[in-house]
């Protein structure tokens, strides 16, 4: 038995997956919106920092640890950031491999006099998403399909045999997150449940989900004018 997810778009606006099981399922989380790319988190310093970093730029935390600043306001203690895949050069999921007392480099404003003081369990922000549209084909089995929450979660459907769902196609604006709780930054995540699967039943699911502002967005580069450095649009690397 095998169950596997497949990213088939990951930007800063949409999350679209493919997800196919033949395993019998019970709240199996399938997409943690913690860890999907421009998903902000706030990292702490261990006082104001000196010099003011400059949105959009890359900053490297401890030895190899990259990120992309994505809000920031002069003299703060704290900074909005999204991972970031220095190598390939493009938004990834966040990485919380680094600890407290890193030093804290920035690709234009360089070494700050502070360091990291959150260690890796960077401050989630709250993270905000539509369910757009699902397509589905199920042998043999339903899967339910709901909104994670540490105090109540919520049905987004329950399907069998096979359709699809186009919700801006019958102008509809999406399924929003309705369940509650945020205990350990789970709530909007989506899981999976089967009911009725044997033997070789299986379900092939893809769908679409629309990031909302400001849990996932772009930097902020408007706001590098209040922070002494010139407004750009190509990852603040300019000064």
């Amino acid at each position: 038995m095998a169950a596997e997810t497949q990213v088939l778009l990951d930007n800063e606006k949409k999350y679209i997956a493919k997800f196919f099981s033949d395993a019998d399922e019970s709240d199996v989380k399938k997409v943690d919106l913690s860890t999907l790319a421009w998903a902000k988190h706030t990292m702490t310093l261990s006082g104001a920092a000196s010099p003011n970093f400059k949105i959009g730029e890359v900053i490297t935390v401890g030895a190899a640890e990259t990120f992309i600043v994505a809000g920031f306001t002069a003299g703060a203690s704290t900074l909005e950031v999204v991972g970031w895949d220095n190598t390939n050069k493009k938004a990834t999921s966040i990485d919380t491999s680094s600890s407290n007392g890193d030093a804290i480099v920035g690709g234009v404003s360089g070494t700050n006099t502070r360091t990291l003081a959150n260690s890796g369990n960077l401050t989630g922000l709250v993270w905000n998403v539509l369910v757009t549209k699902i397509m589905w084909a199920t042998i043999g089995c339903q899967v339910g399909i709901e909104w994670d929450g540490s105090t109540a979660e919520k049905y987004i459907g329950e399907f069998g045999g096979n359709g699809s769902w186009s919700l801006p196609g019958m102008e509809l604006p999406g399924i929003g997150i309705n369940a509650t709780g945020d205990s350990s930054e789970v709530l909007g995540d989506i899981q999976f449940s089967t009911a009725d699967q044997a033997g070789t039943d299986s379900y092939t699911i893809i769908m679409e989900l629309k990031k909302q502002a400001p849990g996932f967005d772009i930097p902020a580069y408007e706001e590098n004018a209040s922070l002494g450095y010139r407004v750009d649009y190509v990852l603040g690397n300019f000064t």
